[in-house]
């Protein structure tokens, strides 16, 4: 029993480090001005890269962007599987496995070539450089990680209270409101932050469709990161992910509701 006891205390630690060892490096670059081989540790340490990122004209806008594309891409991609998900759950003339074929579709064919052939019809659309052209591409994108989860939750939920409720006399909306989404609100806050982180991180469909129109933090990240520009890189990926944390802390308390404890 100790042992084991040990060993699940080991590997406890052992994945604290993993996760926090990433995170400590980004900090100590976004902090360094001075980091040379063979150095352990930085040499200068300054908050040079925070006043020149927070100073740059494109940050605040990229901030604004990422999070406006993100919650749109999040509502459009729920309010979409939760119908559809509900649909193929319960159906029974198509294969499950047929369904999950087609759910991942978008993401087993390559991006690149999705995201191309999409801008070709968004420019006859007129959509390029628009929020609403790159929202409808990362929907698209995000859809299926959504569609998996509900389904997912749909099925553990089973038919059983919707059919219960509507033998009692209860329409849909009130099934819905009252037995369906309590019940389902774990499986939605889940699928609701995963779009979101999902769609937060979108470098090429942003790119692509929003014509540098359109800047969002993966726009500004990823070429300090090229560059060899680690200290910038490292102040954007903790912007990005504060960013990522606080939109899924929202949808938690939006969707799942505050949860302050109970009593046994």
């Amino acid at each position: 029993m100790k042992i084991l006891f040990k060993r699940g205390y080991f590997s406890l630690f052992f994945s604290v480090i993993l996760v926090l060892f990433p995170l400590i490096l980004l900090f100590l670059w976004s902090f360094s001005t001075k980091w040379m081989y063979p150095a352990v540790y930085p040499q200068e340490f300054a908050i040079k890269v925070y006043k020149q990122m927070i100073s740059e004209p494109n940050f605040w806008p990229a901030v604004i962007n990422s999070v406006v594309i993100a919650f749109a891409t999040t509502g459009i991609s729920v309010a979409i599987a939760l119908p559809a998900a509900r649909y193929f759950a319960f159906q029974k003339k198509i294969e499950h496995r047929f369904i999950e074929i087609v759910i991942y579709l978008p993401l087993i064919l390559p991006a690149i070539a999705i995201i191309t052939s999409s801008q070709v019809l968004f420019l006859q659309l007129r959509l390029t450089g628009t929020f609403l052209g790159i929202i409808l591409l990362h929907t698209y994108l995000c859809l299926p990680y959504a569609m998996q989860i509900l389904l997912e939750s749909y099925r553990q939920l089973g038919e059983g209270y919707s059919l219960t409720a509507q033998s009692l006399g209860a329409n849909s909306w009130t099934i819905f409101r009252q037995i369906t989404w309590p019940l389902l609100r774990p499986g939605i806050t889940t699928s609701a932050i995963f779009v979101f982180i999902v769609s937060c991180s979108q470098y090429l469909p942003t790119f692509f469709i929003g014509g540098g129109k359109i800047i969002t933090l993966p726009l500004l990240l990823l070429p300090y990161a090229n560059n060899g520009r680690f200290g910038l890189a490292s102040s954007y990926s903790l912007v990005f992910l504060g960013v990522t944390m606080l939109g899924g802390y929202i949808l938690k308390i939006v969707i799942g509701g505050a949860q302050r404890g109970s009593k046994h």
